[in-house]
């Protein structure tokens, strides 16, 4: 269903339009209606309308002028213009904003019907169209590599995913994968001139090393590619599904991968005429075993090549690995500096319980993970105090921010309330501040609003005033008083209307257009609403209660 909204300064010609015609039947849902080009403003910024019917003629602001605002904003919207006056430059000026209907008054009900079912039927169409299923699903297609290698890259730094989510996401990126299926890692390190490449040279070579592997490899092995936070070209390497019974020998299986592996190294050297060095990681079980053979094969990888160029290394698993005592939960993504810049509060605090619970499980009398602990929690909090322009001390105190004599790291126990105390400290400021913000906020939007109350204060106008987004200036004053914008401005309005009908100097018609309503009977009919009598009937009551 549509939403249409119409527009003209007649009241009754508003209200019997909307509230008459059946406009259910022809697929509109709901119908807006307003007053002035002012209202129109105001409705439009606050609702999505897909058709505007509008008079030309109308004070403070014509339609004309209505339509060239609406098209900046709101391109998608259809208008129809309503007239009573056959003038070519009104017809001609319609043309020019892409009017889809210039009518002339009178117009027949049946004929707005027809004209408004048309429009409906236009927008299906393109709406169809846009939602689209083969448009969405080739721009996906477009995006998978991307996508398949974003996730891989996260499981190689140990990103935790339950079996469940772990296979949506590979059904959904088009993953062939077996969960408990056995993969080996080939890692690919470009050196010489191919590390000195710029950023779009160098993505071409990644693309077409990565086709290189692809075709030398596709006889025998799947490969899942991406490139790591080191700048190294990983595949995942795994055998096919109709070779398994050929190679089913495990050393039939090394021999193959390790001939094709050096044929990448050679034929990079031939054809792209550059050097890498390749390592093929020990193999083991998806998923469990990704970060551990991929942690293991950068060991290896600093060992026994080190600076040297265009290696190549096999891990044996004869080959013991020294093994790798490093903190898993305080480096795995997402990291806690970023959960603290996008404010996720209660992921952070997850984060640092896990952390704490593999330092209590592994390395509790570790003075060294401790340190480290605690200097990666404490860069953490500092980075993002100085991101959002305070001192660490002021949100945590200077007790907590002192490092000298590193009082926290003497034992696991005031390493983690040191930990928690600061977090919950940094925390409260944030959500301290984020309300002193909001508070502000709103004093200045009723400040400029009671400042401005007789002259424009429409919802665009206040967020010009603030530099904000309509949208935004009614959620934010919606989220910190419980009312709408909109209320407050009819309470502040009917409030001065009924103080000026005091005055009776004052006609009701100059208090309605004092107070922004060029249709003096859509101000009765407000005011009524508000105060339950129309100005008139309340002014007699103030003459009676003197």
């Amino acid at each position: 269903m549509f939403q249409l909204l119409i527009v003209d300064d007649e009241s009754a010609v508003v209200d019997s339009l909307a509230d008459t015609l059946p406009w259910q039947q022809i697929g509109i849902g709901s119908v807006f209606k307003a007053y002035s080009g002012f209202e129109a403003l105001e409705i439009l910024h606050t609702n999505t309308i897909d058709i505007l019917i509008t008079d030309i003629r109308m004070p403070g602001m014509s339609g004309l002028e209505l339509l060239e605002k609406t098209r900046r904003s709101w391109k998608k919207m259809k208008c129809i213009l309503l007239s009573g006056h056959a003038e070519f430059d009104y017809a001609r000026q319609a043309i020019r904003h892409d009017t889809y209907e210039y009518l002339l008054k009178p117009i027949s009900d049946e004929d707005i019907l027809d004209k408004v079912s048309k429009l409906v039927e236009l927008l299906k169409v393109e709406r169809d169209e846009l939602q689209s299923y083969q448009l969405v699903a080739q721009a996906f297609e477009e995006s998978l590599p991307k996508l398949r290698g974003e996730l891989l890259n996260d499981l190689l730094q140990g990103l935790k995913l339950s079996p469940r989510r772990l296979q949506e996401k590979m059904e959904l990126l088009k993953v062939s994968m077996l969960l408990d299926e056995s993969i080996a890692l080939m890692l690919v390190r470009m050196e010489g001139k191919l590390s000195e490449l710029d950023l779009y040279s160098l993505s071409l070579m990644d693309f077409a090393i990565g086709n290189m592997a692809e075709e030398i490899f596709e006889d025998y092995f799947r490969l899942w590619p991406c490139k790591d936070i080191h700048g190294f070209l990983v595949f995942l390497v795994m055998v096919k599904a109709e070779k398994r019974e050929e190679l089913a020998e495990k050393e039939a299986v090394d021999q193959q991968l390790q001939q094709l592996a050096s044929q990448l190294q050679l034929s990079v050297n031939h054809y792209l005429k550059g050097t890498v060095s390749v390592l093929i990681s020990k193999w083991g079980q998806f998923p469990g075993d990704v970060d551990k053979l991929y942690q293991d094969s950068l060991y290896s990888l600093r060992r026994r090549i080190g600076s040297q160029s265009g290696l190549f290394i096999y891990v044996s698993d004869e080959l013991e690995q020294q093994p790798v005592h490093s903190l898993q939960r305080l480096y795995e993504p997402p990291l806690l500096v970023h959960l603290l810049e996008s404010a996720s509060w209660e992921s952070a605090e997850d984060k640092l319980v896990n952390i704490f619970h593999e330092l209590h499980r592994k390395w509790a009398d570790s003075s060294e993970h401790l340190i480290e602990v605690f200097f990666a929690i404490y860069a953490s909090f500092s980075s993002f105090a100085h991101k959002n322009g305070r001192e660490l001390a002021a949100m945590i105190g200077p007790a907590l921010s002192d490092v000298a004599g590193l009082t926290a790291c003497r034992s696991i126990q005031s390493l983690e309330s040191w930990a928690f105390q600061a977090f919950r400290l940094m925390r409260d400021s944030m959500e301290n501040e984020t309300r002193n913000d909001r508070e502000h906020t709103v004093g200045k939007i009723k400040q400029y609003i009671q400042k401005h109350l007789t002259k424009d204060v429409s919802l665009q106008a206040v967020a010009d005033f603030m530099y904000m987004h309509p949208v935004h200036i009614s959620r934010i004053y919606k989220l910190e008083t419980g009312e709408n914008l909109s209320d407050y401005i009819l309470r502040l309005k009917m409030e001065m209307a009924a103080a000026m009908l005091a005055n009776r100097s004052v006609k009701n018609y100059e208090i309605a257009l004092k107070l922004g309503y060029q249709n003096p009977n859509y101000f009765n009919k407000v005011f009524k609403k508000y105060y339950s009598l129309t100005p008139q009937e309340y002014r007699l009551k103030l003459e009676e209660g003197n």
